[in-house]
């Protein structure tokens, strides 16, 4: 078993084309997604820095005025239509929006010019600008004649982006989204209330803002995508593991150490240990180089570092009883489609599902359940946890779920793997 330990590392050393798909590759995608989205993932809302045009198509005077000739027109008492009159001064929708763009973390973030509509969409082509908040004509009065009295349709803003993926654009789009829903679900109670709740303000505070549990500081970007680009990158140790099963079986190598008179099953447990020592390699040199180059891990104490070897560990297994699957089928049936396949399609949907791109918390509860079942994704969510200052009990959870899986991948491989009389 020792000797298949040494044959794979050996061969593995040779290959300078596995070399750079395995250590380079993920070094470089560290350093472009950390660099790229420094800050970001700690709350530096410089990072996002963008410039908006609000376009004012409102005459927000008259339509006060409208809407107190329309309280004159109805039966209300004097006191009655006198505090409507007040409330309805207090709660201006563009005062609202004001406080919005005003507040210090979204003024980090948005600094708002105002334009004419054509001066706003021509900045918007030249990308001078990220996004355009149209107020169309009639906005105030429209909005108070249906907050206060029921009547007509409401009104609208208009918001026009550079591309709906943007980044910046669609951080302003849900901060925009924020403000419509808090205005409306605080004036559909003060409506369920009678209006005794009308102090309405929309709460800015938790706009652009990340808000920890934990004692410890936020994940940086590093931090991040060295351990998210690490997990998905040990996947690919499986693949070349099977694919040099498939070689060494079209080369007569898998049989003649059938005739040497070794067992498969030692030959089947070589390739899970010779996995488990790559994995681990991998990981240590990634860490290592992530720790001395980008400060990633500064300052982190040996029972840290204990507890990423207990992950790492939990992880290299379940990549090995993988790698021995795909062993099992490559020389079972002859064929080395599943390892291309499996490299080229099933580790990238698993790095996607599991947070390697994009933390899974940003995808629906399907997605995310889903990514807590890959090795990557629940490997990722230990690793995060136990950065975050997490007890061990508390990976449990991921780590059994890593455990299972391993288990589960190598009785499988076990059972479909040629034994001696069918092996050729």
């Amino acid at each position: 078993m020792w000797d298949f330990l040494k044959k794979d590392l050996l061969i593995l050393v040779r290959d300078r084309a596995e070399l750079i798909l395995l250590l380079l590759m993920p070094f470089i995608l560290i350093s472009i997604l950390g660099f790229a989205l420094r800050g970001l993932m700690t709350g530096d809302t410089e990072v996002l820095r963008m410039q908006v045009a609000i376009v004012q198509q409102d005459q927000e005077a008259e339509g006060i005025a409208q809407f107190q000739n329309d309280l004159e027109k109805q039966n209300f008492s004097n006191q009655m239509a006198t505090q409507m009159d007040k409330a309805a001064s207090e709660v201006l929708p563009y005062q609202l929006l004001g406080e919005v763009l005003e507040d210090d973390s979204v003024r980090a973030m948005i600094e708002v010019i105002e334009m004419n509509k054509r001066e706003a969409e021509r900045a918007l082509k030249e990308e001078t600008i990220e996004a355009i908040l149209i107020l169309p004509e009639n906005f105030t009065y429209h909005t108070l004649k249906k907050m206060f009295l029921n009547i007509g349709e409401g009104s609208q803003l208009e918001l026009l982006v550079q591309q709906e993926g943007e980044l910046q654009a669609g951080i302003f789009q849900n901060i925009m989204e924020s403000f419509t829903r808090s205005v409306n679900f605080e004036y559909a109670i003060a409506t369920a209330s009678g209006g005794q709740d009308l102090e309405t303000g929309v709460r800015t505070e938790n706009l652009g803002e990340v808000e920890t549990i934990s004692t410890r500081d936020p994940v940086t970007s590093f931090q991040y995508y060295t351990l998210a680009i690490a997990v998905m990158f040990v996947m690919y140790v499986a693949s070349t593991i099977g694919i040099r099963a498939y070689m060494e079986k079209y080369q007569y190598v898998f049989s003649r150490i059938i005739l040497a008179g070794r067992s498969p099953f030692a030959y089947l447990s070589g390739k899970l240990l010779s996995t488990i020592a790559i994995v681990i390699i991998q990981l240590f040199i990634l860490f290592t180089l992530s720790a001395f180059i980008f400060q990633s891990f500064d300052g982190e104490s040996l029972s840290f570092w204990g507890g990423v070897l207990l992950i790492s560990i939990v992880l290299a297994i379940c990549v090995g009883s993988l790698a021995t699957l795909l062993t099992s089928l490559s020389v079972r049936y002859d064929s080395n489609n599943i390892n291309v396949v499996f490299s080229g399609g099933v580790v990238t949907l698993f790095a996607l599902v599991g947070g390697s791109f994009v933390p899974a918390s940003q995808f629906s509860s399907f997605s995310s359940g889903i990514g807590e079942w890959t090795p990557n994704g629940a490997a990722l969510s230990a690793y995060t946890k136990w950065l975050q200052g997490a007890e061990l009990i508390n990976l449990l959870p991921e780590l059994s779920r890593i455990i299972a899986i391993a288990v589960i991948l190598f009785l499988i491989s076990f059972v479909i793997f040629p034994k001696r009389r069918s092996a050729k």
